[in-house]
């Protein structure tokens, strides 16, 4: 893996932290899930965030992870699709500062999409979206010219809504040679979308992610069990497990890293994302499935300890130094 493309959904991340979870419910949002909003839920979401501080950031989780593959050295490109207006360009100009390679499209008559995420006191996240321009994006936006120059793909699952774009996009990068990466991205994204996630896993994508929830709703079984299950489906298939460690299974064999002890959990944003990037990054440089499990547990583990999906400065200091990235 020298070079890497990710598409998901371009969100700027509006992030707010709630004393405690009753917003959640007057605004019928599951903990811990990811729910596209109705206007209704948007409007009644934009007061209550008028009176709040908020943390505004570029994010989407495929391009969190992309963005942190970046950092950590490799060469790296994301497609998605903003709006013609301030929050696009800022997020274009946000790709950039990191070492992406921007491939937007604009959408002039929709505006960029938002991922409002609501931070429990005990780190929980929960997201409320409005995909806007994203969910604009169609296969014209991924030609295969542009797939053919990267040997590797990492989408996330959040993109099966539009199935046939999914589907288009997984049979160019097979046909190109590329190694499909896919990250299941949430437990309710999987439990309405559970057959065709099994398909595409068995037909197309090599390296598959997964909590502990979107496993077990995956394969209707516990964690252990659905990593043997995704392991037959595909090269390899990793189950993190938060604050347990993570484990993965590779032509049979299964790995486990234990986790990482923190004194503080503040967000769980991009905990995943990150742990992806880690990982994947790890697996670039020819380290073996346990080291890969260990960078990648020791990022989310960094991560979960500030506010947003992206690690501060002095967290990539001591990265670069302590594996000599």
């Amino acid at each position: 893996m020298k070079k890497i493309i990710g598409i998901g959904n371009a969100l700027v991340d509006i992030l707010a932290r709630i004393p405690n979870d009753n917003i959640l419910t007057e605004m019928g949002l599951p903990k811990g899930s990811m729910q596209f909003v109705t206007p209704q839920q948007q409007s009644d979401i934009d007061t209550w965030l008028a009176g709040q501080d908020t943390t505004i950031m570029a994010g989407g989780s495929a391009a969190n992870t992309i963005k942190t593959i970046s950092r950590l050295g490799l060469e790296a490109a994301f497609i998605g699709k903003v709006g013609n207006d301030p929050m696009g360009r800022q997020y274009y100009d946000s790709l950039v500062r990191q070492g992406v390679t921007p491939m937007l499209g604009i959408e002039k008559e929709v505006p960029t999409g938002t991922a409002v995420t609501f931070i429990s006191a005990d780190g929980q996240r929960t997201f409320a979206d409005n995909l806007g321009a994203a969910v604009c994006m169609s296969i014209s936006d991924v030609p295969s010219e542009i797939l053919e120059a990267y040997d590797t793909l990492y989408i996330e699952g959040y993109l099966v809504a539009d199935k046939p774009f999914v589907e288009t996009v997984l049979q160019k990068a097979q046909k190109a040679g590329m190694r499909i990466c896919m990250d299941l991205s949430s437990y309710n994204v999987v439990a309405e979308n559970r057959d065709f996630f099994f398909q595409i896993i068995k037909d197309y994508v090599d390296i598959v992610f997964a909590n502990e929830e979107e496993s077990a709703m995956l394969t209707e079984t516990v964690p252990e069990n659905a990593l043997q299950q995704l392991g037959e489906l595909c090269d390899i298939a990793v189950v993190k497990l938060g604050g347990k460690g993570a484990c993965a299974i590779q032509n049979g064999t299964y790995y486990d890293v234990a986790g990482i002890m923190v004194d503080e959990v503040l967000d769980t944003t991009g905990a995943g994302d990150t742990f992806a990037a880690g990982f994947l990054y790890a697996l670039s440089k020819g380290k073996d499935i346990r080291t890969c499990l260990h960078l990648g547990n020791i990022m989310a583990a960094d991560i979960i300890q500030h506010v947003g999906a992206f690690l501060p400065e002095t967290s990539w200091k001591r990265l670069h130094e302590e594996w000599d990235l």
